[in-house]
């Protein structure tokens, strides 16, 4: 048994499924989010477009938005990203 809420959005459509899945996979699930340090939402999501389809490229927003939490989270990730763009030859790049 599952719930569709449709709500609009400016810039996609997009709905909102709740399903109810077993508890042991609700655990994988849980521990596959926490592995790609990311929302179960999201590995869902990424499980589901490569079951079914969807985009073939990672919208490249999203993955700049995922990285950098990621990076602000965690004090030498963020002395290394502080390394690596004091070191990184800019020149030509807009």
């Amino acid at each position: 048994m599952y719930t569709v809420y449709t709500m609009p959005r400016s810039r996609t459509a997009s709905a909102v499924l709740t399903i109810r899945v077993p508890a042991l996979l609700e655990r994988h699930l849980a521990r596959e989010a926490r592995r790609r340090r990311q929302t179960r939402s999201e590995v869902a999501r990424a499980i589901l477009q490569e079951r079914f389809g969807g985009s073939d490229q990672p919208d490249a927003a999203e993955e700049a938005r995922r990285q950098s939490v990621l990076v602000s989270r965690r004090r030498s990730d963020r002395e290394a990203l502080a390394f690596a763009l004091s070191a990184a030859d800019l020149r030509g790049w807009r």
